[in-house]
């Protein structure tokens, strides 16, 4: 089924204001049997309105979030200029596209992605570099932070330490040589460090590519010196069942506390979208390497709490500009 028309301004801001895409360059989607094939297709031909050559490859999900996917499509990755990640699970932490963008290419992640977050009004209509202002403002803020507490109406209660880690924003945009997005996402967060966070965490709102975007029923996590020692819930065993077919234990390990920028995005999105819900946090387990950690576990799986408050030594982080 084509994609609506009215979907076709947010490629176009993907294209423009996210990958800054110029005529002449070599443009590859990656995508997989479980993505909607629509969004590949308009995309391709978006992509052709300014002027790039776009090849689209194709291969079977990745088995956990974070996977490699197979050597051609690492290969095919590293000879082009922008890649735009059209899969139906993330791949973006993996070790191909970290090498595609040491080669020079530009990665736009945008996995899950679906036609409700294509919608107009929705986290694509944000500036995106305005927000990145914001983003990198705050995480100058995250630069200088010992301590951290993670609070939520839902009950999450999670203390531990950013200390010696920096902070990393994601606005969405990567019109750099060899830069990273995932748009519509808009983010600020750091890596734990390491052995030394411990609480609860009520996941309220997604286990990002572990089943569908929305949870039905809340998971409670329990973290003690750094590692998952506690999953509860009805639909724990999403996030237990991948954490065990990892074979890896260091994906016990928490990963990531970050907070969400874009007041466009909202519940009911896709999982990138609801990633960034500005007033909302996610919580990653696994691999922390992008994050300035040395975890470098299989993979790395995002938590994300729909409404919640990070202070970072004690002073509340204010998600809107």
């Amino acid at each position: 089924m084509a994609l609506r028309l009215d979907a076709l301004p947010a490629l176009r801001t993907l294209a423009a204001e996210c990958a800054g895409v110029q005529a002449g360059e070599r443009a590859l989607i990656v995508t997989d049997g479980g993505a909607d094939p629509a969004i590949a297709d308009a995309m391709t031909s978006v992509l052709a309105t300014f002027g790039a050559s776009v090849v689209t490859i194709s291969s079977d999900p990745a088995s956990l979030p974070g996977d490699d996917p197979p050597a051609a499509v690492g290969t095919a990755m590293r000879e082009v200029d922008v890649v735009f990640e059209l899969t139906s699970v993330f791949i973006g932490s993996c070790q191909a596209r970290r090498d595609a963008c040491a080669a020079g290419a530009r990665y736009l992640t945008v996995p899950g992605l679906s036609a409700a977050t294509l919608r107009p009004g929705g986290p694509f209509s944000v500036d995106f570099d305005a927000l990145g202002e914001h983003a990198q403002r705050l995480a100058a803020a995250f630069d200088e932070a010992q301590d951290f507490q993670l609070t939520s109406p839902a009950g999450t209660a999670l203390r531990g330490s950013f200390g010696g880690r920096r902070g990393r924003p994601l606005w969405g945009v990567a019109r750099e040589r060899g830069g990273y997005a995932a748009p519509p996402d808009v983010e600020v967060g750091a890596s734990p460090v390491e052995g030394m966070t411990s609480g609860r965490v009520v996941v309220d709102g997604s286990l990002l590519f572990l089943g569908p975007d929305q949870l039905g029923s809340p998971v409670e996590l329990t973290f003690a010196e750094g590692r998952l020692v506690g999953i509860d819930g009805r639909e724990g065993w999403r996030l237990r069942d991948a954490l065990e077919r990892s074979g890896d234990d260091r994906m016990w390990q928490i990963a990531e506390v970050s907070i969400g920028l874009n007041p466009a995005s909202r519940p009911g999105g896709s999982a990138l979208e609801l990633e960034g819900i500005v007033g909302g946090a996610h919580v990653a387990v696994g691999n922390n390497v992008a994050y300035g950690g040395s975890n470098d576990a299989r993979s790395h799986i995002d938590c994300v709490l729909l409404e919640a408050q990070l202070e970072l030594d004690g002073r509340p982080v204010e998600p809107r500009p």
